[in-house]
């Protein structure tokens, strides 16, 4: 049997998403790493950066921020691999969606979405 893989949504506006940058839905297994702080590389307590893999099978590289609980950002990573790891039936997994306040976690409160790093 082949196993169905997950794909994570990230919606970063709390209107509808019509543009670059407000939402992304990444396959796992573009996934390539969870880290504490911002996506330059700076400390931040209330920030976790999930990055993947470009689309284009060009080398490039997208991230999503995720604005989280300050001192929390264990526990949400923790959150997020579960959330990535998980089994749902249609394999459609939200991880962040400002629109509808919907977060894998509850020490997760938001996202910004940049589809090129």
């Amino acid at each position: 049997m082949k196993s169905q893989e997950n794909y994570l949504y990230c919606c970063a506006t709390t209107d509808e998403p019509n543009a670059a940058d407000e939402a992304v839905l990444v396959p796992s297994s573009k996934v390539i790493s969870i880290t504490p702080g911002a996506k330059d590389g700076t400390g931040d307590i209330d920030a976790l950066t999930l990055f993947f893999e470009g689309m284009g099978n060009d080398g490039s590289a997208g991230a999503v921020t995720f604005a989280c609980t300050d001192g929390k950002q264990k526990e949400a990573m923790d959150d997020l691999v579960a959330a990535i790891n998980s089994n749902p039936g249609n394999g459609f997994v939200v991880l962040s969606d400002d629109k509808n306040s919907v977060f894998c976690s509850p020490h997760i409160t938001g996202c910004t979405v940049d589809d090129e790093v």
